[in-house]
């Protein structure tokens, strides 16, 4: 049997999809904790909380440029067991977003200059940026 066949029938195995559905519960609980613990705080002190939030994430985004793990390990404060609950509410899609919007094209502009400097084909300095920065 072909490896591509032995993942397709894990993929369509019942012990997947129980997998997936015990995954798409604890969001959905996740989500729910979290919603109740918002809503059961003031208006002041949600706008104080998501003020905090934001200036960590303009730290942590913007003025350090950093990683995923450096925004919730070194700029909020927290250990690993941060990275899955940050995860499932958005905060790595933000993250890349900012990131590649931002920094990446940035840094892909100054090294495909210095690429056309050496003598290097643009299309392997962009596939050199893509695989060294975007997967750490």
């Amino acid at each position: 049997m072909s490896e591509d066949k032995t993942f397709k029938s894990f993929l369509d195995s019942p012990e997947w999809q129980d997998m997936q559905n015990e995954l798409q519960d604890y969001d959905k609980q996740f989500e729910e904790d979290t919603d109740k613990i918002w809503n059961s705080l003031s208006s002041d002190d949600k706008l104080a909380v998501f003020c905090a939030v934001v200036r960590r994430i303009y730290k942590a985004e913007l003025v350090d440029q950093g990683s995923y793990r450096h925004a919730l390990y070194e700029v909020f404060g927290f250990g690993p067991e941060a990275y899955a609950p940050a995860q499932l509410s958005g905060y790595l899609s933000l993250h890349n977003a900012i990131y590649n919007d931002g920094v990446i094209e940035d840094v892909t502009t100054k090294f495909s200059a210095l690429a056309a400097k050496y003598n290097i084909s643009e299309e392997d300095a962009k596939n050199f940026l893509h695989e060294t920065f975007l997967y750490y």
